[in-house]
């Protein structure tokens, strides 16, 4: 058992960092713990203490393992009976079925999970969004609208996500300019894909940059010599 001195609680389990304040824990001997609680029986005190923190982190382990059995098994089943009704239209809906089950097992660890910050979860959700898309698309004859359509939607999205968190944390709002720049990328990459003649409906495409452009230039506007420091070190130039 070690304590945190900063906080002044015991921390049942064998962490070296306190829940509550995050710095390093004290190991004490067992003669230490004693001395200790004796003394702060004597003199009527109760000893703060902390549960075992590692408990919920287990319990979220081992539902995250059961929902994952249970995700497979689904799956499985699916696609066996797909497999039975080949022969109907679509063909493999099994593989949509098994996109949006990993798609709602991702979502969820990402709401739990408190290990990944939010921008990280923005960009998980953007691209495992587009695969879910594509994967529909390609399992009911391509048709290419995951991208022509389903793209520029994307970037709106993504737009008014960093509009927003930007609102939110405006004392940080620094940290969305990358976002800013992968939003402007995915807008070029759009446009690029319309000029190979690979879609037809370009409106979509040149809203999206016209966005993506209009906030990174405000941004960079606004915020002045703070943004291209910021844009400097983020990119080590």
């Amino acid at each position: 058992m070690n304590k945190c001195k900063r906080c002044n609680v015991w921390v049942a389990d064998d962490t070296m960092v306190c829940p509550l304040c995050h710095t390093i824990l004290t190991e004490n001997k067992p003669m230490e713990q004693s001395l200790d609680h004796n003394a702060n029986k004597m003199q009527g005190v109760q000893r703060p203490g902390y549960p075992d923190v590692k408990k919920n982190t287990r319990r979220f382990r081992k539902a995250g393992r059961i929902l994952l059995f249970i995700s497979l098994a689904v799956e499985m089943l699916l696609a066996f009976i797909n497999y039975l009704t080949f022969d109907a239209a679509p063909k493999y809906w099994s593989v949509v079925t098994g996109g949006i089950i990993a798609y709602l097992i991702l979502t969820l660890w990402d709401i739990f999970s408190r290990r990944q910050g939010h921008i990280r979860k923005i960009y998980t959700q953007i691209f495992v969004i587009l695969g879910l898309l594509v994967l529909i698309d390609y399992s009911l004859d391509w048709k290419g609208w995951s991208l022509e359509f389903g793209l520029p939607c994307i970037i709106y999205g993504l737009v008014l996500a960093i509009i927003i968190c930007m609102s939110v944390n405006s004392s940080s709002w620094q940290n969305y300019l990358l976002m800013q720049l992968a939003a402007i990328a995915l807008s070029i990459v759009d446009v690029v894909l319309h000029f190979k003649g690979y879609f037809h409906h370009i409106v979509l495409a040149w809203i999206a940059l016209g966005l993506s452009v209009l906030l990174w230039s405000g941004t960079m506007l606004i915020g002045d010599r703070k943004a291209k420091n910021e844009l400097k070190r983020k990119l080590h130039i």
